[in-house]
């Protein structure tokens, strides 16, 4: 009996392992919150773009480990990445054959130059010269989500309520560069000291707050702009970032980060979508 529940357990670990370090799980994350954005601003929902979303990020996500393999295994040599390079391969090219495959059916020059500097922000980072700049990583990252998740959906619904873009942007923009902190905070004694994240310039402690400060816009400008029902369940989805993020810290296992908080933007949508 006791053997049967060991060996559950572990096929469910090495199965979350999978889903969490394959990049799967970000990249349903971020395709959900660009549902979460059509969904809200009841906006016709394009599945094209919702599958390139999920393909593009799973491309963006894995590349960048792939690029950095040696790293990665000087560093942590049983790292999934390390240890399933193959996978992560085939996950890539899964990954841009999905995205080439969804991009022509919404494609238009007005999303084009939306989906350019993005793209070019992915590209930098993956060949090392945005993981490098002082500063301005986490604020690049985060403004290419709102572009991606918080604009384009109007966009491409020719909805062009320029307060209704401009506020999704900034939500968007905020809730993530609040939940990416934690990352940094995880990354302390890993990062140069020259890439001036912002725990290493601020501090553990003053990073919590900045990033439930920024979470906070987030949650002011949700109120203005949906219905009570949905900015309660924004309310109780905010609680929940909130304490994942002041609960972070520099010795909490990886799976809390890369599990937890990066699933936290699954949950968001699911209490939103099927509650309000």
């Amino acid at each position: 009996m006791n053997t049967q529940v060991k060996f559950t357990s572990l096929k469910t670990n090495k199965f979350i392992q999978f889903i969490v370090y394959s990049n799967l799980w970000i990249s349903i994350g971020s395709a959900l919150l660009c549902w979460q954005v059509f969904y809200l601003n009841k906006l016709e929902f394009n599945l094209n773009y919702f599958l390139f979303v999920l393909f593009s990020t799973l491309v963006s996500y894995t590349f960048q480990r792939l690029f950095r393999l040696k790293s990665i295994a000087k560093f942590n040599n049983k790292a999934w990445v390390v240890l399933n390079k193959k996978t992560a391969i085939i996950l890539t090219v899964i990954g841009v054959i999905g995205a080439l495959c969804t991009l022509p059916q919404f494609l238009s020059f007005s999303i084009l130059w939306w989906l350019i500097p993005s793209g070019i922000i992915s590209l930098l980072y993956s060949l090392k010269r945005l993981r490098d700049t002082p500063y301005v990583k986490i604020f690049l990252i985060s403004i290419s989500w709102g572009v991606i998740c918080g604009v384009i959906p109007f966009i491409l619904a020719e909805n062009y309520d320029t307060k209704k873009i401009l506020f999704n942007f900034i939500i968007i923009t905020c809730y993530i560069m609040a939940i990416t902190i934690p990352f940094d905070i995880r990354d302390l004694g890993l990062d140069e000291d020259k890439k001036r994240t912002i725990p290493q310039v601020m501090g553990v402690t003053n990073a919590k707050t900045s990033a439930l400060v920024i979470l906070g816009i987030s949650l002011v400008l949700f109120q203005s702009i949906f219905n009570p029902l949905q900015s309660i369940l924004y309310i109780i989805s905010s609680l929940i970032s909130g304490y994942l993020i002041y609960n972070s810290n520099k010795g909490s296992p990886d799976i809390y980060f890369t599990l937890w908080i990066d699933g936290h933007i699954i949950f968001q949508f699911l209490l939103i979508f099927f509650l309000s």
